[in-house]
């Protein structure tokens, strides 16, 4: 703090307080009449009627003095300033950083954090008043009022007065390097306010470099933690089923507060509702998993919720689970006779000769391994079914050894991996052994075997199926004969349902969902029929039309939204027909409403913590003058009645 003085000129005001000390020295008092007999009256008399005479009454001339020296300084007009305030005359711009990201929701009292910064910020505005000023939000992406800042703080004070927060992520980096662009450009005083619940998960690690002659301020708004429940993932698994396949649907719940909650989750798939209970340590998280068999194929939507609490925005989560009509399989060896019992058995796969990510192709034999390896990087499955069929060199380019062909009169028993996911739905029991059979010929590989994972091994541990792992699909390799002549495994009832899980449980996952996308991104489709472009409507979760631009592609005709994203489904339709779905969802790292411990100074001499509105009252300057007076009026009472207490007429 700085002060200052508006009359410097009448300093000379204030020797004006040695004036109660001269009336006491100088004052002569009227002797009171006294009947005596004696001379010693006299004395005292002549001593209390002394023209020059020593002070006795210290307090009245304390408190006499003191009345006139803080007259005299009201005169002088001080008023107090803070340090970072603007010099008289000197140019002042003002830029003020809002958060609004999604945790600025939060409600702590009567309104929201956003309101209470919003709010700091306009009055501070109002009391300040800088020469120029602009506002900028911090959220996914950052925007400014005004292109520089201006001179109009109504406009930004109307504004404040009409936002509201957004549920998206703040980009913090790209505001503060915004608003320090916009101050780099001004001349004279530069000032940034930073107004934020300073979340602790985005805050604590963020240290923008400022320049040293940049003042700043910085508010917090948020000082309690509110307790939350958020639903913090939707997978299903797998992620993109056939049409009647089992689809394990996992939901992830946090607890953001101090204490244990038992809650309800519900889910629901395009309409079809499962709920359960679910229970949740204090700052825990747990996951519970729904069953689903699609009916149809297409884009599923799938909402998991928990029941509504003081922050609503992450009581929801949404995903669209993509469910194929069938599974193309080509075979290298088209006259196999059981690859072709399977296809037409198993009405999700179907014949094709040029598979793609995501399918699968059967192959009996081949010589180049890296060109296997290659196709199952590319996303395509690669099934290997005639062991006996391998060349020694192949089978060394693949898994490093050779190993013989050996048979057996007599043949060998195989035990699934309870552990691997194609073979847990038999873990239980109730669909006995799915090898069940007797398998009369084989490799004798290795009992170890490294990168691979076992499906199924022989009853001294030889490996039956084998998952190797690549890029992006596996390679299956069964060390099993599939000849009627040489197995009964095929003729088993459980011979189909095994096979089937071990393609649906290894395929792939997808690379990239292009069904899922940020809150406060744009949304777009691309259109590789012209004639639909036009035809393409985007609808938005509450179920109004989306306002969207066209672009020509070399590939193709693309949409862009042109209002940003908000948590939900969007729809994208033709004449009133879904052919796509969006989910949108609430980020989680908005979740976790635990501010700092203070607000943060970046390293900064920063003016933090206090209310914006006295912050702005220091930058203007707060006048003394009317407290020095009520105090000169006040030692002028004060000394009244304490005259009128020590000066009664003495009586003989």
């Amino acid at each position: 703090m700085s002060l200052f003085f508006q009359n410097p000129t009448l300093f000379g005001l204030l020797a004006l307080a040695g004036l109660p000390l001269l009336v006491h020295l100088l004052s002569r008092a009227r002797p009171p009449e006294y009947r005596f007999s004696n001379i010693e009256f006299l004395r005292r008399v002549i001593r209390r009627t002394a023209r020059v005479r020593r002070p006795k009454d210290w307090l009245l001339l304390a408190l006499r003095t003191l009345a006139l020296l803080a007259l005299a300084a009201a005169f002088i007009s001080p008023f107090l300033v803070s340090d970072d305030a603007a010099l008289p005359g000197e140019k002042s711009t003002t830029v003020i950083l809002i958060d609004r990201s999604a945790s600025m929701a939060a409600r702590e009292g009567a309104g929201s954090r956003f309101e209470t910064a919003c709010a700091q910020a306009a009055a501070f505005l109002t009391e300040s008043r800088p020469g120029a000023a602009n506002l900028i939000w911090i959220d996914a992406e950052p925007d400014a009022a005004f292109p520089e800042p201006g001179p109009n703080l109504d406009f930004l004070t109307q504004i404040l007065n009409q936002a509201e927060p957004k549920p998206e992520p703040g980009a913090l980096a790209a505001a503060f390097d915004l608003a320090l662009r916009q101050l780099a450009s001004v001349q004279g005083h530069r000032e940034l306010i930073v107004l934020s619940d300073f979340q602790s998960s985005a805050w604590k690690d963020f240290e923008p470099a400022l320049p040293p002659d940049l003042k700043l301020r910085t508010f917090r708004v948020g000082t309690a933690a509110p307790a939350n429940l958020a639903v913090t993932r939707v997978l299903s698994q797998p992620v993109q089923p056939v049409v009647g396949q089992e689809t394990t649907v996992l939901a992830g719940v946090r607890n953001f507060s101090p204490d244990p909650v038992r809650t309800r989750i519900t889910l629901d798939a395009d309409g079809s509702r499962q709920s359960q209970p679910i229970d949740l340590p204090a700052w825990g998280e747990a996951e519970i998993a729904f069953t689903l068999r699609p009916a149809g194929a297409g884009a599923l939507p799938v909402t998991a919720s928990v029941e509504s609490d003081a922050f609503p925005g992450d009581d929801s989560r949404h995903s669209i689970i993509r469910v194929r009509e069938a599974i193309r399989i080509a075979d290298q060896a088209p006259g196999n006779q059981v690859i072709a019992k399977v296809i037409s058995a198993l009405p999700w796969l179907d014949a094709t000769t040029s598979p793609v990510p995501g399918d699968i192709r059967a192959v009996s034999s081949w010589t180049d391994s890296q060109a296997l390896r290659a196709e199952a990087d590319s996303g395509i499955t690669v099934l290997i079914h005639d062991a006996a069929a391998v060349p020694q060199a192949s089978l060394r380019g693949l898994l490093g050894v050779e190993s013989p062909l050996e048979t057996s009169a007599d043949g060998w028993q195989i035990l699934p991996n309870e552990s691997h996911p194609s073979m847990r739905i038999f873990r239980s029991g109730d669909f006995g052994n799915p090898f069940s059979g007797n398998f009369r010929e084989r490799l004798r590989l290795p009992t170890q075997l490294e990168g691979v994972r076992l499906i199924a091994s022989y009853s001294d541990g030889v490996p039956a199926i084998l998952e190797i792992p690549t890029k992006n699909a596996p390679i299956l390799f069964f060390n099993l004969p599939l000849d009627p002549a040489k197995s009964n495994w095929i003729t088993r009832g459980n011979f189909l349902p095994t096979f089937a899980e071990i393609l649906l449980r290894t395929r792939p996952d997808p690379v990239l969902d292009p069904s899922e996308a940020l809150p406060g991104s744009l949304l777009s489709r691309l259109s590789t029929d012209p004639a639909q472009g036009d035809a393409i409507k985007l609808i938005a979760p509450d179920g109004t039309p989306v306002e969207t631009k066209e672009s020509t592609m070399a590939d193709g005709m693309l949409l862009q939204s042109l209002a940003a994203a908000v948590p939900g489904i969007y729809r994208w339709e033709i004449s009133g027909q879904a052919i796509d779905l969006t989910a949108v969802n609430f980020p989680v790292s908005e979740s976790d409403l635990r501010p700092m411990d203070s607000a943060p100074t970046f390293g900064n001499r920063a003016a933090a913590g206090e209310s914006l509105e006295r912050q702005a009252a220091l930058s203007r300057g707060i006048p003394l003058w009317p407290w020095l007076a009520l105090a000169a009026l006040a030692c002028l009472l004060i000394e009244s009645l304490v005259n009128l207490r020590i000066t009664r007429p003495i009586s003989a």
